[in-house]
């Protein structure tokens, strides 16, 4: 016996089971004898005298829509299994519990079911707050599909504007800059489109936004048949903050290699390259064409464009380099923030 002011340890059991709001049971299978402890009875919310004596009582303190799958996964237990653990909604009255079970059914040595014995868990407040998260995350993505009908509306309002204007100017060189100002206007809504598609604002898909843009620029710049834009891209997948820059490179630099590149009606190529350096952890971008090189096309380095690609590469602590050796190449080194 406990001495006198002392707890026996299954009185210690209890209380511990009735703070953790579980109890458990057993149910004697050939004689369909249930028992709960006084934990489990306090779970539900009944008074122990009241708590079921028969498996089929039990069910009928299931919800009626979950009792039909709690019955088929008692019946597969008591078939072939030895564990099962399941989450049901039981009715006490005009409450409603979310319940957690686990069993073990013992078997006798012919393997015939002779008792199951189990926890049960109270996680109603756990259901409360999923529920409570799934209907923000629900309302979060509804509010995102708004921003991106609002975005897409907004970007093809300014592209139409831009193409109005680049078709009133006279001059080739103007309208050839409002182009290129619609053409990045173009990337930066396939970024957008791929975001809203992939609901990934971590991280991007490089090789599938790359092929995205490249795929843009043949359909916008290149009209030339005789001129071939290739992309090619490692599984890398890089932040926003890298992603759009890259993106922007690409397009200026793959759109200066068309237009200039191969002015004097020669046939070629422009390859997109997004390489990773698995010895130092970089990745390399490279942009290449087998045109008639920097010095025949008047360009040179100092460009706008260029210029433009020179700021983008140290937004993204990447170094570039150029060379001009039967073609133009750029190549652009950077450390990815993110990686496969």
């Amino acid at each position: 016996m406990a001495a006198s002011g002392e707890t026996s340890t299954p009185e210690r059991l209890v209380a511990a089971l009735k703070a953790s709001r579980a109890g458990t049971w057993r149910w004697e299978i050939p004689t369909d004898c249930v028992e709960w402890d006084e934990a489990l009875s306090q779970v539900y919310g009944l008074p122990h005298a009241e708590s079921p004596r028969t498996s089929g009582a039990f069910l009928q303190l299931i919800h009626p829509d979950d009792r039909e799958r709690c019955g088929k996964l008692l019946g597969a237990l008591l078939e072939s299994g030895s564990e099962i653990e399941y989450e049901f909604r039981a009715v006490i009255g005009d409450r409603l519990i979310w319940i957690y079970d686990r069993s073990t059914l013992v078997r006798d040595a012919e393997g015939r079911p002779v008792y199951m014995t189990g926890a049960c868990l109270d996680v109603t407040e756990r259901k409360r707050i999923e529920d409570e998260r799934n209907a923000a995350l629900a309302k979060h993505q509804l509010l995102l599909r708004e921003l991106n009908h609002r975005v897409k509306n907004h970007l093809t309002m300014i592209t139409a504007m831009l193409s109005l204007k680049a078709a009133r100017q006279p001059e080739p060189a103007v309208r050839h800059e409002f182009e290129k100002a619609i053409q990045r206007i173009h990337t930066l809504a396939e970024l957008h489109n791929r975001l809203y598609r992939d609901e990934g604002f971590e991280a991007i898909d490089m090789a599938a936004y790359l092929a995205d843009v490249c795929g843009g620029l043949r359909g916008s710049v290149l009209s030339d048949p005789r001129v071939v834009l290739d992309c090619v891209s490692a599984p890398l997948r890089l932040s926003v903050d890298q992603a759009v820059p890259i993106g922007l490179i690409v397009s200026e630099l793959a759109t200066n290699a068309i237009k200039y590149a191969f002015t004097d009606g020669r046939a070629g190529k422009v390859t997109v390259r997004l390489d990773i350096d698995g010895a130092d952890a970089h990745a390399m971008l490279s942009v290449i064409d087998d045109g008639v090189g920097l010095e025949a096309t008047g360009k040179g380095e100092g460009g706008i464009g260029v210029g433009m690609v020179r700021g983008l590469a140290e937004q993204i602590g990447g170094t570039l380099d150029v060379a001009s050796d039967s073609g133009t190449s750029y190549r652009l080194k950077f450390k990815p923030d993110q990686r496969l």
